[in-house]
């Protein structure tokens, strides 16, 4: 996408205006043409999103992805082949992420706010417990924690849930919505409204 003349010189305007920089027409250009690729790699994203939302709303379990890439899990953070992932209204996740959270073994309110649960590293480093510390306090009784398995039986991805050590911790019980949660609703909005205009269309 190339930035019109007009667009260069009202980025010109604003550098000086609110930065005290003067900007040459090919300075302002190149912001110009990488401001407008940013915004349009947004609209490609926010586009995919849409669909994604509209698919799920006809397949609500979710659905596999396909292809061989690496993906990487939106909850245990760990890379997986895209065939063995899953796609649903709580994010993408690997198979055994994704079966922790159909068994009820996490819940899904943790899968796009990362605020509400710890993995070993997080207690290490926000309040200093060391992983063979954690072990030693969830032997003990004082710590909580819900673990993934994998296929064999053994930990595939240990998580410390918020709600349910917010007292050992001596934290705030909840938080607020996360980035992703927020986007999650503007998402849903803009595909309302999407099909709205598809309605309407449709009926001129």
């Amino acid at each position: 996408m190339i930035p019109s003349q007009k667009s260069i010189d009202e980025l010109k305007e604003i550098a000086k205006r609110e930065f005290g920089v003067e900007w040459t027409d090919k300075e302002a250009s190149d912001a110009a043409y990488n401001l407008l690729n940013y915004f349009d790699t947004l609209m490609k994203w926010a586009g995919d999103d849409i669909k994604t939302y509209l698919r799920l709303e006809k397949e609500p379990q979710g659905f596999a992805i396909e292809g061989d890439q690496l993906i990487t899990c939106g909850l245990c953070g760990k890379l997986s082949p895209a065939r063995e992932c899953w796609k649903d209204k709580h994010g993408l996740k690997c198979r055994l992420c994704q079966k922790a959270v159909r068994d009820g073994i996490v819940p899904t309110s943790i899968c796009r706010n990362k605020d509400r649960w710890f993995s070993f590293e997080a207690l290490k480093e926000k309040f200093g417990i060391h992983p063979a510390t954690a072990r030693s306090l969830v032997r003990k009784g004082e710590l909580k924690s819900r673990v993934i398995m994998n296929d064999i039986g053994k930990p595939h991805f240990t998580i410390f849930l918020r709600e349910d050590n917010y007292q050992f911790l001596k934290i705030d019980k909840d938080v607020p919505p996360s980035d992703l949660e927020e986007y999650d609703k503007d998402v849903a909005k803009w595909a309302e409204d999407y099909k709205q205009k598809m309605a309407e269309q449709r009926t001129k």
